[in-house]
């Protein structure tokens, strides 16, 4: 059995004082925060239109995992940095006989922390929760020279095990997910969308545009998506700008089935899914 750190009162205080943050705020605060992370990289502290708080996102990585989970149509709701019950992990890595997470320097033992804990929609109104640990490929993954690939970093494993175990025992999925997974053009997408993420508009014109655009790409899918939004813009008798807003805030909102692998922008043909 490896020698395990130690959990100090400071560790359970600082738990504590994170609960009653929860309780008085009525909204989830994030564990760990950018002012907390000294470590080099680049972090983002930004204000969520859809959840109305704000948020705390460790990596580019996590930036984007995070706006590809909150912007799914059956996501309710995503807590960043969500800590887990120290004794509890500490409980199953000695089971494991892994060594607890920790501070090396001072053998103190560090709350854990899982990247996401997501709340999705399913069907008949029940919700369900999931949650995702967010790394890099690179960091736990190494294609060979047979072209197989392998995980590295024991380490890191270990930790997504206890982590996995911890929410098994509530019965909720344990994901690891990985910049292949949030890609740049997913990101640059959903970034595109979000500029009309507050646009004032009613069903029956999202309704209405929704049909004029997918009437217009079906009569020539190679149109580049500027063009099509010109010819919507004149059925409409409307701005172009108003109705690029229109197909933004459809393509956030999943109301158009477009295809988000590749870069959407104006001067290239978009893809729509049938």
């Amino acid at each position: 059995m490896p020698k395990q750190p130690y959990v100090s009162n400071e560790i359970i205080l600082s738990l504590n004082d994170w609960k009653k943050k929860i309780k008085l705020a009525n909204h989830h605060i994030p564990f760990v925060t950018v002012r907390d992370v000294n470590k080099i990289g680049r972090r983002h502290w930004i204000y969520c239109p859809r959840q109305q708080r704000e948020v705390h996102l460790l990596s580019d990585g996590e930036l984007g995992a995070y706006k590809i989970l909150l912007w799914q149509p059956n996501t309710v709701e995503v807590k960043e940095q969500y800590p887990l019950d120290v004794d509890e992990t500490f409980q199953i890595a000695c089971a494991k006989e892994y060594i607890h997470p920790r501070d090396w320097k001072k053998n103190k033992a560090h709350v854990m922390t899982t990247d996401f804990v997501v709340t999705i929609r399913e069907g008949n109104k029940r919700h369900k929760t999931i949650a995702y640990t967010f790394k890099y490929w690179n960091q736990i993954y190494k294609k060979k020279d047979n072209g197989e690939v392998e995980k590295i970093n024991q380490r890191t494993w270990q930790k997504f095990e206890i982590e996995a175990s911890y929410w098994g025992r509530r019965g909720i999925d344990y994901r690891i997910i990985t910049e292949r997974d949030t890609t740049k053009a997913r990101v640059w997408n959903i970034n595109y969308f979000e500029l009309a993420h507050d646009l004032k508009t009613t069903k029956s014109e999202l309704s209405d545009f929704g049909k004029a655009f997918i009437s217009s790409w079906s009569n020539n899918p190679n149109l580049e998506l500027q063009d099509h939004l010109n010819s919507v813009s004149s059925d409409f008798d409307a701005s172009f700008q108003h109705c690029q807003s229109l197909f933004q805030y459809s393509g956030l909102h999943h109301l158009l089935r477009l295809r988000t692998t590749e870069y959407i922008r104006l001067f290239r043909p978009v893809e729509i899914l049938v």
